[in-house]
């Protein structure tokens, strides 16, 4: 195998590239070795039949077309091996010389490579920091949900509130006709969060129980209900009944019921430490952020427009497998969050191209600084994600499940972040 030219303009190598006779007859051999299973000769049972004799029977010519390709696609692995080319995509414009016989086979073709990026400017970069501080208000709000989850509602005799629960037996109409979505009897409504809407509900505050109501709600043309949208409906409501919410108090009974603490301190402090450990997490994102979009708006380069599209396609096939877990689809997703197929891909685009260049800069500093991931690297990575394994050879077990690539790559990253905050201007801003 010889590289006969090797030619980079910006992103893409030109490469030309001499087929030697070996590869060229071993690659026949893989072809004949595949094709021979299907041949028929009489005399010859399928697949023993031998290469002189089939070459007889059938002709050179069957073996050539994929013995080439086999011998093409092994010479090129080889070649952007040698060249150490960090391709991003197949061999475009191949173009495969004649063949003759007892001579080597040349080939040329372009391929699209990551692009070389000089970062420079990295050290010593300046970056706020946000504090880590929970308020009371967070706390609470944590502590509300315990609430939440042992509210009860008792019968009253008063006139409606909000937060009340109802029943009430309810008749809507369109223009004089029945609207059978919404004509119920015994329906729950709860007020301010009803089916019916927040305007419907207004109507029934201060209203007391069996007191016969009549009134018309105008709904938006943009609600979310298309039968209603733009439209009046007029409602005839008897409320039945009227509960009072009643919130308990976060008191060391009810603490040691809902939940593993036994009181209302120990839960209080435990969500505290919750809170500043998912803080402290978010804050330490934004740091790493902030300093490699900082790196990224000091370097200049252009992705492959091969390469972002294939990563755009990655992301993309995430995304729709994220959603199909919970039930859904990119499409009902789209209806969900009223967002047009066109702004969907425009904000995935923009998010990928991040991605890519944030990770394509890592990359460049890992290469720039000699930043690796050796096995004691990867076997202290296993027993943090995995402290159960406290041996070599329950190690070796978690290893054997592991994608070591991705892991190898996350290492190094988390290598380069330590790296770049050690060597940073971090200015703590206070809380």
């Amino acid at each position: 195998m010889k590289i006969l030219k090797s030619k980079r303009t910006n992103n893409t190598v030109s490469l030309e590239i001499e087929v030697s006779l070996e590869i060229l007859d071993e690659g026949i051999t893989k072809a004949f070795n595949s094709i021979v299973k299907q041949a028929k000769v009489p005399g010859f049972r399928a697949g023993k039949v031998p290469r002189n004799i089939f070459e007889k029977h059938y002709g050179k010519e069957i073996l050539l077309k994929d013995g080439i390709t086999e011998a093409v696609n092994i010479t090129y692995l080889k070649a952007i091996q040698e060249e150490k080319l960090d391709v991003v995509d197949y061999p475009q414009n191949l173009s495969i010389n004649e063949y003759k016989e007892n001579e080597p086979l040349t080939f040329t073709c372009d391929v699209d490579v990551k692009p070389e990026i000089k970062v420079d400017k990295y050290k010593g970069i300046k970056v706020e920091k946000e504090a880590v501080a929970i308020s009371e208000d967070l706390i609470q709000a944590q502590l509300q949900q315990l609430q939440n989850s042992a509210v009860e509602y008792k019968v009253v005799e008063r006139d409606v509130q909000k937060e009340d629960l109802l029943k009430a037996n309810v008749e809507a109409t369109i223009d004089g006709e029945g609207f059978s979505k919404w004509t119920k009897e015994n329906v729950g409504v709860g007020v301010g969060t009803s089916i019916f809407s927040e305007k419907f509900d207004d109507n029934l505050v201060g209203k007391k129980a069996n007191e016969e109501l009549s009134f018309s709600v105008d709904y938006d043309k943009e609600y979310h209900l298309k039968d209603v949208a733009g439209k009046k409906v007029d409602f005839k409501v008897v409320v039945t009944e009227v509960k009072e919410k009643f919130v308990p108090e976060v008191t060391d009974e009810l603490v040691s019921k809902l939940t593993q603490f036994k009181t209302a301190a120990e839960l209080k402090e435990n969500i505290q430490k919750s809170l500043e450990d998912q803080r402290k997490n978010e804050v330490d994102e934004k740091l790493k952020t902030d300093l490699i979009d900082s790196i990224i708006d000091k370097t200049s380069f252009d992705i492959p427009e091969s390469m972002l599209k294939y990563e755009l396609e990655q992301d993309k096939a995430y995304f729709a497998a994220t959603i199909k877990q919970s039930g859904g689809t990119i499409e009902t997703y789209l209806k969900m969050t009223q967002q047009s197929e066109e702004d969907f891909n425009k904000q995935l685009m923009t998010n990928t191209e991040k991605r890519v260049k944030q990770q394509l800069v890592i990359e460049a500093i890992e290469k720039k600084e000699g930043i690796t991931a050796d096995d004691k690297d990867i076997k202290e990575e296993i027993q943090r994600m995995k402290p159960e394994a406290t041996t070599d050879e329950k190690i070796a077990e978690e290893r054997q499940k592991i994608n070591e690539n991705g892991l190898t790559q996350m290492i190094k990253q988390k290598k380069v972040f330590d790296f770049l905050i050690e060597h940073a201007k971090i200015v703590e801003k206070k809380a």
